[in-house]
């Protein structure tokens, strides 16, 4: 057996096994995955809104904050101009009788929302991004996590608001993906990220550990490694419903998950600690290291297979150009399958399946007329995507974040 077919059957086992750990873990805890705990009393809460050149989103992210389903006397509103060129202060002054507001020199998100947890005087406190619209109930949904005082930090279910391009199509099947991924991942006590849209967490905690890291990529996963270290927990609520406005564009998109991706490993290096270190439970022994594998070899099967495809495309046109297709090619049958054509059918088979499961967990309808493209533009392209992605991602680490 050729040294490639055996890296393969390595890669092809290693993913076969993660797919059925996630799906096991779903089915032995379907009954509750979309079960939040009831509140024993609704707690104050802050939200707190950084806001850059917002004008187009940051009224609706206001008033739907507004529209909560909760007490008036026991929600607040935080909103800071970070120096926005557009007018998006004046947008803010406009609720100036039902909010507070910041209005200072642009020195980035993380800057921004620790100013505002200085003056943050209720028992939670939580973040919301300016282009993000949480469903009315999203906050009931959540608090009554943080009553376990070993919980720091809850996640809600972000969903891509009306997704148009083709970009915002993909990653709209993406978020439903992790909307039931994020969730597993809590059941596992193995979320590593607290997403900028919507989470909320233990003010106290957040004043204690100084607020949110302002010199990382990512601060929303900085504070969740950070809760990991000091061996809290992290939890999630599928029914927190948050629509978020993802990038219209390829490249906007590429932006956006280099940062992201960039973030990452600058967080796994900072707590590396952490890593094969059996004080922080299944993250630390598992998870952490897995996702790096699976990453390296996600990279590798997508740039390798891409390769293989490219090739049999050239070669196959090659011979239909000096022979007579239907005499050459008469007879493609089941002989003809290798495990690599199994495997790949395989994969898709449980792409689908982990797909239809997650669009349960995340409350959406299959609509296949209406969302065909996503699905196949999901199932066909985002692998290719995700790969790309990380593989810029490492080249920009190792460059020293240089352009290039």
């Amino acid at each position: 057996m050729l040294s490639i077919d055996q890296v393969y059957l390595g890669i092809f086992t290693i993913m076969i096994f993660s797919s059925v750990m996630w799906l096991s873990l779903y089915t032995a805890n379907k009954r509750i995955i979309n079960n939040d705990p009831e509140p024993s009393r609704l707690p104050s809460v802050t939200f707190i809104v950084p806001a850059y050149n917002e004008e187009e989103n940051i009224a609706d992210t206001i008033q739907a904050l507004l529209d909560q389903n909760y007490p008036k006397d026991k929600l607040d509103i935080i909103a800071i101009n970070d120096g926005s060129e557009d007018s998006t202060l004046e947008i803010l002054r406009s609720f100036k009788d039902r909010i507070s507001i910041i209005d200072k020199e642009n020195t980035g998100k993380a800057n921004s929302m620790n100013q505002a947890l200085k003056k943050v005087e209720t028992e939670i406190v939580g973040c919301m991004d300016g282009d993000s619209f949480p469903d009315p109930e999203m906050l009931r949904s959540m608090v009554g996590y943080l009553e376990n005082n070993d919980v720091k930090g809850v996640s809600p279910a972000i969903k891509v608001h009306n997704p148009k391009t083709w970009p915002q199509k993909i990653i709209w099947a993406e978020y439903v993906y992790q909307v039931f991924l994020r969730k597993v991942f809590s059941l596992f006590n193995s979320q590593y990220v607290l997403p900028g849209p919507g989470s909320i967490y233990d003010t106290k905690f957040m004043k204690e550990n100084g607020g949110w890291d302002e010199k990382t990529l990512t601060e929303d996963m900085e504070i969740a490694f950070r809760v990991i270290e000091q061996k809290k927990l992290l939890k999630n609520s599928t029914n927190a419903y948050v629509y978020t406005i993802s990038p219209a564009t390829l490249r906007g998109l590429f932006r956006q998950r280099i940062r992201w991706y960039k973030g990452y490993i600058n967080n796994f290096i900072k707590y590396k600690h952490i890593v094969f270190n059996r004080e922080y439970g299944n993250i630390g022994v598992f998870f952490l290291p897995f996702t790096v594998v699976w990453i390296f070899l996600l990279m590798f099967l997508i740039t390798h297979m891409s390769y293989r495809i490219i090739d049999r495309i050239i070669g196959f046109y090659y011979e239909l150009a000096l022979t007579d297709f239907w005499i050459q090619y008469p007879n493609l049958t089941i002989q003809s399958l290798t495990y690599f054509h199994i495997f790949y059918t395989l994969f898709v088979v449980v792409g689908i399946g982990t797909l239809l499961i997650s669009l349960k967990v995340s409350g959406e309808k299959l609509e296949l007329r209406k969302r065909k493209l996503n699905y196949l533009l999901f199932l066909w392209v985002y692998a290719m995507l995700f790969a790309a992605f990380w593989v810029a991602a490492v080249i920009s680490r190792i460059r020293g974040g240089k352009k290039w």
